[in-house]
């Protein structure tokens, strides 16, 4: 299959924007690139297994770009021109240069290229007892590590990203056996997955993508020892789908993750409210430093209690519950 990688350049906080402006056109998966980040990893991987080019290691930009693929199609086209669109109303309302260049750099991919690119680059990933495998590498777990493997080629997440990491570092915490275990916008599915790993008895996994999401789910449940059965996959957007948000709250959970951004976390707790059970949390992540006062504020204003704060490299993690004076 042909693609078009799109990649945005901007800001660490024109990059939440970006981000929300893509999942409420359809674009789940995207991957957003901090070279400060990349200079840590690298600095990482000369002391492990590799080394790096000394020009990455100097590089001083602070320039952060979203990349995201896009099928080669009509489709997909309108997709851009929609989004080109709206990043002309951005670079017009933005006299304080919050966004950085906004400049749009595209490029023709292939599923064959994409798959080597991330063979170069992907290498088993620990987060805390969890090991991140690509399906290619041979890894031998040691007695107390949890193994999920990831097909990247057909999957935009990776569990690479910082909120990623935050998401799954909380779950380890906070699930339980046979808990039930809620991950809105699930992408490709990889904490919903780690959710059954852990030992979550069901999972209800939706996401606004109803093809690339739910494919790349299905693909990266075959590919571990899970029960296909106890994941739940649905299309839809849970802030406006009534019939989606019906569906999620028949059934209350134990746990409910979101790794998404702040202003959608923001409009998804009234339903966390109303889907968690008594003593239930919810872990929402996705949020930039510069935005947690404003998930705080929210939250409590919903009669949540915060217990638990994360954060990495600019990025934060939060764990809440329904507090005392509302159970």
């Amino acid at each position: 299959m042909e693609w078009i990688k799109v990649a945005i350049e901007t800001t660490t906080y024109g990059a939440e924007i970006i981000t929300g402006m893509l999942i409420a056109n359809g674009v789940s998966g995207m991957e957003i690139i901090d070279p400060q980040d990349r200079i840590r990893h690298l600095t990482e991987t000369i002391r492990t297994w590799d080394f790096a080019d000394e020009v990455l290691l100097q590089s001083q930009s602070n320039d952060v770009y979203v990349i995201f693929y896009l099928e080669e199609s009509v489709e997909g086209k309108k997709v851009l021109e929609l989004l080109k669109g709206e990043l002309d109303l951005l670079i017009k309302k933005d006299t304080a240069s919050e966004f950085g260049k906004l400049a749009l750099i595209l490029e023709s991919a292939n599923d064959e290229t994409w798959l080597n690119e991330w063979k170069k680059h992907f290498k088993p990933m620990h987060i805390g007892n969890i090991v991140i495998v690509p399906e290619w590498e041979n890894y031998e777990p040691t007695t107390n590590e949890i193994v999920f493997t990831i097909d990247p080629g057909t999957a935009f997440g990776t569990g690479q990203h910082q909120t990623t990491q935050l998401c799954i570092k909380a779950l380890q915490k906070s699930l339980k056996p046979r808990d039930r275990l809620l991950d809105i916008g699930c992408g490709s599915g990889i904490l919903s997955i780690i959710g059954l790993l852990l030992g979550a008895d069901t999972v209800f996994a939706c996401d606004i993508d109803p093809a690339g999401a739910m494919s790349a789910t299905k693909k990266n449940a075959s590919l571990n020892a899970i029960d296909i059965n106890k994941l739940q996959i649905y299309a839809g957007d849970a802030i406006s789908d009534e019939g989606l948000r019906t569906s999620i709250i028949e059934n209350p959970f134990d746990v409910i993750v979101a790794n998404i951004v702040a202003d959608v976390i923001i409009a998804l707790l009234p339903l966390f409210k109303r889907a968690l059970k008594l003593n239930g949390v919810f872990i929402a992540s996705g949020i930039i430093d510069e935005r947690l006062d404003d998930v705080l504020t929210a939250a409590r204003q919903e009669g949540f209690e915060i217990i638990e704060y994360h954060s990495l490299e600019g990025w934060r993690c939060i764990v809440g519950k329904i507090g005392n004076a509302h159970a």
